[in-house]
């Protein structure tokens, strides 16, 4: 069983620069839509309907249980309301424990709590396990810094992604916490104004992928790999968040 950790971040290459660079000049090109968050209320269950309804295979699926992940997102709360509620809030990155811990209660539906032992999580290449929480606001003041760093700017997201995921603080939720600041971290990146795209689906997609991505820099520290894996995804999802958007305008 593979113990996972978060090792310091590191700068990216010039060739994961660019690839970051392009995604944030198409992503750019979402800030003309409605930020309203009633229009912008279900962008991510829309796509999850539309992967679930699309065929019985989906190109890009690296697993078999992106189908059960995707249908749990519709029994939670819609995610885009509940960013922009806290986006102000969150897109300084000066988050403490508390208030991170009621934004994912609130992206729960439920009330959760810190982590005070160890837990396991479900891979089909082996279970990872996460060590006992020490304390409940290192994690929290690394993605402070990171968002400080100008070496880092550009793989902000990927960065509160693997941070938020390899220290699993919550007692549930951590993916959609993880979610949620990779929404708050594109703002900066990107300029975006508002959650633009819908993750889940794609992230449920290349699950594995980014499972293994992440396992390297958990056990050896490099970075690499999962930067190709992460900005591969965000492509998926601005992919299919266009998909859906085209559909329910025709």
């Amino acid at each position: 069983m593979t113990n996972w950790r978060c090792p310091p971040f590191r700068p990216p290459s010039k060739d994961d620069e660019s690839i970051a660079f392009k995604l944030y000049s198409d992503l750019s090109h979402e800030r003309g839509l409605a930020n309203d968050p009633i229009e912008s209320a279900g962008l991510e269950l829309r796509a999850v309907l539309r992967f679930l309804h699309s065929g019985a295979d989906r190109a890009g699926a690296d697993n078999d249980y992106w189908r059960r992940k995707c249908r749990a997102v519709l029994l939670r709360p819609a995610i885009e309301p509940i960013a922009y509620t806290y986006w102000h809030r969150l897109s300084s990155f000066e988050i403490d424990a508390l208030s991170a811990l009621r934004v994912a209660s609130a992206l729960a539906g439920s009330p959760l709590v810190y982590r005070k032992g160890s837990a396991i999580g479900k891979s089909a290449n082996g279970d990872v396990h996460f060590p006992p929480l020490d304390d409940q606001g290192i994690w929290l003041a690394r993605i402070r810094l990171a968002a400080c760093d100008p070496d880092l700017a550009y793989v902000l997201p990927a960065l509160v992604f693997a941070q938020a995921v390899l220290t699993h603080p919550f007692s549930d939720g951590n993916g959609r916490f993880a979610r949620l600041m990779v929404h708050i971290a594109l703002g900066r990146c990107a300029g975006l104004d508002g959650p633009k795209i819908a993750l889940a689906p794609a992230f449920y997609l290349r699950a594995e992928s980014l499972g293994t991505a992440l396992a390297t820099v958990s056990d050896h520290g490099d970075w690499s790999a999962f930067y190709q894996a992460f900005f591969s995804t965000l492509s998926l999802a601005l992919a299919a968040t266009r998909e859906v958007r085209r559909h329910c305008r025709g």
